[in-house]
């Protein structure tokens, strides 16, 4: 019995990852982070993603992360819509005038509960890290995630938390400090 629930858990929580580093990427000296664009049909999943990512980043401590309320003024200064993802312009030329080493951008492919006889929480996020001075992607991953609703209940936020820390985890161990490892 005792096994079969674990099983079950087992399943529940199903994930599927895509990651990649390039070789010799150099560690990140300053980030900002970019609303996520929302694929979805769920209102400010990106938002959401991106605020959830920044907090995860930060509390790794490998490298120092750009406030992303200064991020959204500077973009509106120069009359780019931080909320419209899919609308600004390149990663390096937002770097360039956010004044840093990287920018972290990416989309929300799913956030919802899928239908069923117990509705389960299921997320998808893309993500990608691109240095500002080359404006080449160095670093990518892809994590989809379905949570449980059998033993214990996942919710939509749980499981988007769960993913932005294995991506923060993954991001800060191939190219963050020591600390992060």
């Amino acid at each position: 019995m005792l096994l079969t629930a674990a099983l079950l858990t087992a399943l529940g929580c199903a994930s599927a990852q895509q990651e990649w580093v390039k070789p010799g990427a150099a560690r990140p000296s300053r980030v900002a982070v970019l609303p996520f664009e929302n694929q979805t049909a769920a209102l400010r999943a990106g938002q959401a993603a991106s605020d959830l990512l920044v907090s995860e980043l930060l509390a790794t401590g490998a490298f120092a992360v750009m406030d992303p309320s200064e991020v959204a003024d500077l973009l509106r200064r120069d009359n780019l819509d931080p909320a419209d993802a899919a609308r600004l312009p390149s990663a390096q030329r937002v770097g360039r005038l956010l004044q840093v080493s990287h920018v972290l951008q990416g989309s929300v492919t799913e956030y919802r509960y899928k239908p069923g006889l117990s509705e389960t929480p299921a997320v998808g996020l893309t993500a990608r890290l691109v240095e500002v001075t080359s404006g080449e992607v160095v670093w990518t991953a892809s994590y989809a995630r379905v949570g449980t609703s059998w033993f214990r209940e996942d919710g939509l936020a749980r499981v988007a938390q769960q993913v932005t820390h294995e991506m923060a985890a993954y991001l800060t161990g191939a190219l963050g400090d020591a600390r992060a490892r």
